[in-house]
């Protein structure tokens, strides 16, 4: 287990746990201001009520390198895991219908995460795509960045001191 952690070099450290903080604040800010019933009650962070609402405010947001991390992850989302036949397997990832193009970019983030916290990629061992997988983390970390200012609500949630 360590030989496994310890072969993230530091850099990809750095990035995954930025990724992870910024998430996780994320996580807390929409669950104060945009809370969901889970299947059991439980509550759970409203990602697509907070993309229908602020949907034209992320839409315009004016920021070179928002917009390239915005246009990288709909071009390339990531794949998801599915299971067929007790088989695991990868499959595109593409918008659904009568989603957004605020909405699929909040859950590819989402994605993003999912796919990197559940460990489905490294299943099958070493990270293939590992260069891409360093962009979508960095894609997806400038988009939570740029989308947190679009509401003052989720500002001052997001900076509110633990």
């Amino acid at each position: 287990m360590s030989n496994y952690i310890e072969s993230f070099i530091p850099e990809d450290q750095k990035r995954i746990f930025r990724f992870f903080a910024l998430f996780s604040r994320w996580e807390c800010a929409l669950k104060h201001h945009f809370p969901r019933p889970g299947n059991y009650g439980e509550a759970q962070a409203g990602w697509e009520d907070f993309g229908n609402e602020a949907a034209d405010l992320i839409t315009a947001i004016d920021s070179a390198g928002y917009e390239e991390a915005r246009d990288y992850l709909l071009q390339n989302p990531p794949l998801r895991q599915h299971s067929e036949n007790s088989q695991l397997i990868w499959k595109t990832n593409p918008k659904r219908e009568k989603e957004s193009d605020v909405n699929y970019l909040l859950r590819i983030v989402k994605d993003v995460r999912n796919n990197l916290f559940h460990g489905g990629k490294y299943q099958s061992g070493p990270i293939v795509e590992l260069a891409r997988d360093r962009r979508l983390i960095e894609a997806a970390s400038t988009v939570l960045e740029a989308c947190v200012n679009v509401d003052p609500r989720i500002r001052e949630a997001f900076d509110e001191e633990s």
